[in-house]
């Protein structure tokens, strides 16, 4: 009888240490884990199932291990955070399948992507064809994001620049240059793409958002 109060004893503790975890962790939709968040859930799902099996063990040696991969994972989402490169290694970069209707099928082939699952994506969205898309994107996390060509905004679905940081595929892309993009940044009055939070080319325009200075930066200054 003893066995089945520390079961339930041991249920009710880890049903707290989830739940506390996963609020320092920080809060993120499950399409939006990436692989290392989903990694680090994986330990801690198998860290706890052994837990409560083993009924001899004090709960205290799973949450030792437990507190270091939510501590290890606060640290790697504060890099990540600070660096744009970070992200791209961690997350992975988007890529266009689909562009003004045209199928990039080298970018398919690499990612591992068929045509039926493109259709049956396309099909979920009421596309029946290609050459109704504009921009398809494969996200970072694995969804397919579709931009239709009546009501696409932008001349490239993915950000110029993201954090300071400048996309020199997505100029390649569009045709242009760091001299053009300098250009139209002052213009706005930005002298450095590192005072950029965030500009996506439109079609009526650059779209620019800048960097805001930490509350203790501005503080400061």
């Amino acid at each position: 009888m003893q066995e089945y109060f520390t079961l339930i004893y041991k249920c009710i503790v880890i049903y707290f240490i989830i739940i506390i975890a996963m609020r320092i962790m920080g809060k993120r939709e499950i399409g939006e884990l990436s692989i290392f968040d989903i990694v680090i859930y994986l330990v801690m799902s198998e860290l706890l199932a052994i837990s409560i099996t083993e009924l001899d063990e004090s709960i205290l040696k799973s949450l030792i291990p437990i507190a270091t991969l939510a501590l290890l994972q606060i640290l790697v989402s504060w890099v990540l955070l600070k660096s744009k490169k970070s992200r791209d290694i961690f997350d992975g970069k988007s890529v266009i399948l689909i562009h003004n209707g045209h199928i990039n099928q080298e970018v398919m082939r690499k990612e591992r992507y068929n045509i039926d699952d493109l259709m049956t994506q396309l099909h979920e969205k009421n596309i029946a064809s290609p050459q109704e898309v504009e921009f398809a994107i494969m996200e970072n996390n694995g969804t397919l994001s579709i931009m239709e060509k009546n009501k696409c905004k932008v001349k490239h679905p993915i950000p110029i620049i993201s954090d300071g940081v400048i996309n020199n595929e997505v100029l390649k892309d569009l045709h242009l240059d760091e001299v053009w993009l300098s250009e139209a940044l002052l213009k706005q009055g930005i002298s450095s793409s590192k005072d950029v939070f965030l500009a996506i080319l439109q079609k009526d325009g650059l779209f620019v958002i800048k960097r805001e200075l930490p509350s203790t930066d501005r503080f400061l200054s």
